[in-house]
């Protein structure tokens, strides 16, 4: 095989869980940035570009290049400029609805029922029943239905908690709809940042869920390193057709050494 030239590194359930890292996750990924470009994709909207910068920082991994965090946030802006589509009812968490705005001063995130063009969804945490309301008003108004991601859950200390699939079954349910266009993982346009420079046989993308981060790997191609610290667990992979080429329990497992030859 190829040697690798660039790792993708997921973060919630791979590199950290609810913001602690993972034992050897930041000295080696550090240790990798020294050899080849490494990039971070994560599923969760809930926050920004800017709070999950501050929070790498903070731990110490490495942001060696302009474009290292890959969101479905970024990819859904874009989309929405290729469609040109100005009134948006944007589902999210206000700091990430102010980071949608401040990106794009010629949107109207803020428009009325009969106005509306498109419902986005974000990872909402913090939304009241009006939020729902306002929501399915806007899909029975015949508004296009986007979301950032389709996660059922996403992982916490606590145990998993519900995620955008867990809110798409409720308004199914509610209105009838379902979104048309789903941005994040497995959506190989997610690892279109890193394709640009790669071969999809010389990236590794390193995740914990079969279903999102392995999906995505052999949706787009590239090579796969599954951890078992987050959601999946070795049994599961007894219910596979196809294995993935490197399972370990952490990162810090992962020999980097002989794929980066």
């Amino acid at each position: 095989m190829s040697p690798i030239r660039a790792v993708v590194f997921d973060l919630d359930g791979t590199l950290y869980l609810s913001g602690k890292p993972y034992d050897g996750a930041v000295e080696t990924v550090q240790r990798v940035a020294e050899r080849v470009p490494v990039y971070y994709l994560s599923n969760n909207t809930s926050k920004s570009l800017v709070f999950y910068a501050n929070r790498l920082q903070r731990m110490g991994l490495p942001l060696p290049q302009k474009g290292a965090i890959i969101s479905a946030l970024t990819i859904a802006l874009e989309s929405i400029h290729d469609a040109g589509i100005k009134n948006v009812h944007l589902f999210a968490n206000s700091e990430v609805f102010e980071w949608f705005a401040a990106q794009d001063l010629s949107l109207n995130l803020k428009p009325s029922l009969d106005e509306t063009e498109l419902v986005l969804m974000a990872y909402h945490s913090s939304f009241n029943y009006s939020d729902l309301c306002d929501v399915s008003w806007r899909l029975q108004r015949g508004a296009r239905f986007w979301v950032t991601h389709a996660d059922l859950v996403c992982p916490d200390a606590m145990g998993p908690v519900p995620d955008i699939g867990s809110f798409m079954a409720m308004f199914k349910m509610a209105t009838g709809r379902e979104p048309e266009r789903i941005f994040g993982k497995p959506n190989p346009e997610m690892l279109s940042p890193v394709f640009a420079g790669f071969k999809p046989e010389e990236v590794l993308f390193v995740g914990d869920r079969l279903y999102t981060d392995f999906e995505l790997a052999c949706r787009s191609g590239c090579r796969f390193a599954l951890v078992l610290c987050g959601e999946t667990k070795r049994e599961d992979l007894k219910k596979l057709t196809r294995q993935p080429e490197i399972v370990v329990e952490m990162v810090r497992d992962i020999d980097f050494d002989s794929l980066l030859q």
